[in-house]
């Protein structure tokens, strides 16, 4: 058996697969340590694993050199036998390879080829060239070679592998472009044992008022400016138009609520996390943010959403989620009550096409066990490594 570490960003959408396969991976008798920010603690506890706070990860573009010396330290007398990293970050794979670890990757988003991303090609280029010169600067100060693989010059591949690369993904968001590396294994959406999910205790008291449909806002655990000023748009517009349209509403949020007026009885506003399979099998429709892991949260449940991206990625995400005939995409700009509540109406009409469709999607991906697809092409890269 084998001691891992998996060293992941801090926001909710890495930690949870991380999490999820180092579950699976104790299960078959293996030793995880988890090394991300200090306050995912409680969550890795919660899941039975082993944990290092990593202060310097908050930023995966950022920072690069420290963190990766902090991670060098906290493997530094330790019995490593292989790590699993965060592929969007440089700095845990750059300490593996300092140390002469073997490692594999974890992407938790769609590797979209980068010509199919919105924006501009010629800034994507710039953009590339100026973060190779800052990575091969700090693999020089970590005496390692300059970077040969021009693929770990992307930000979401920056930790990629050469060994196995898991994409926390089903083939359903599998993109129609090329380019995806030839070492790459889709295991579908990793997620935690129910057991393990710490939501049990969770109870929406007093009950929702009955007869109403309910709407399930899911709020995005980044802390950029930008993207909180959205979402706090559209969980404006969201509690505005549950009290003129009569459906109950649960807002999933990582902040306490800070209104000047108290919520209305017929919305919850939890903080409690992780959440999506306490408040999901209750949901009618769902507005969020677009990120992969809640995208595919939502699929698993069966019910149609509302995307507001916040990221390019997203905004490719949201698109395949229409084509899908399981979503409707309002735009950033466009997140207030003129666009949302319309197409509110929509989803919840009797009779629209999108809930059928979710749920037939949704009996497709319960077919598979992501978990252990993840575990089994690990311990296959380490039956072959021994």
């Amino acid at each position: 058996m084998a001691h891992l570490f998996i060293a992941v960003q801090r926001v909710l959408g890495h930690v949870i697969p991380a999490l999820a396969i180092g579950q699976q991976l104790k299960k078959k008798g293996h030793e995880v340590t988890l090394v991300t920010h200090p306050a995912n603690e409680e969550l890795a506890v919660r899941a039975g694993l082993a944990f290092l706070p990593a202060e310097w990860g908050k930023f995966p573009e950022k920072f690069i050199y420290e963190q990766a010396m902090e991670i060098d330290a906290l493997l530094s007398g330790r019995e490593i036998d292989w790590m699993i990293c965060d592929s969007s970050q440089a700095a845990p794979a750059y300490a593996a390879e300092r140390r002469g670890i073997p490692w594999i990757s974890l992407q938790t988003t769609v590797p979209y080829p980068e010509e199919s991303l919105p924006g501009s090609q010629t800034v994507f280029s710039r953009l590339r060239k100026s973060y190779a010169r800052e990575l091969n600067g700090v693999r020089l100060r970590l005496g390692l070679p300059p970077l040969a693989d021009d693929r770990r010059t992307r930000g979401d591949l920056a930790g990629l592998s050469p060994r196995l690369h898991l994409v926390n993904v089903h083939d359903l968001l599998y993109p129609e472009e090329g380019g995806i590396p030839g070492q790459s294994v889709f295991t579908g959406n990793c997620t935690l044992e129910p057991e393990n999910r710490g939501t049990a205790a969770l109870r929406l008291e007093p009950e929702l008022p009955p007869g109403r449909p309910t709407v399930l806002v899911c709020a995005s655990s980044t802390g950029r400016h930008d993207s909180r000023e959205v979402m706090n748009r559209y969980i404006r517009a969201a509690v505005s138009l549950s009290e003129e349209n009569s459906f109950n509403l649960l807002v999933a949020e990582h902040k306490p609520y800070e209104g000047k007026r108290p919520l209305p009885p017929h919305v919850r506003w939890i903080t409690a996390y992780p959440n999506h399979d306490l408040l999901l099998p209750l949901a009618d429709a769902v507005i969020t943010h677009g990120g992969c892991g809640t995208v595919q949260s939502v699929m698993s449940y069966g019910v149609p959403m509302i995307v507001i991206p916040l990221a390019s990625d997203q905004h490719l995400l949201a698109r395949t989620c229409e084509r899908l005939g399981i979503a409707l995409t309002v735009g950033p700009e466009e997140a207030g009550r003129g666009r949302i509540g319309p197409a509110l109406r929509s989803l919840l009409a009797d009779g629209n096409p999108y809930r059928p469709r979710a749920k037939e999607l949704a009996a497709i991906m319960r077919r598979d066990s992501p978990n252990e697809t993840a575990v089994r092409a690990i311990e296959q890269v380490l039956q072959n490594n021994s």
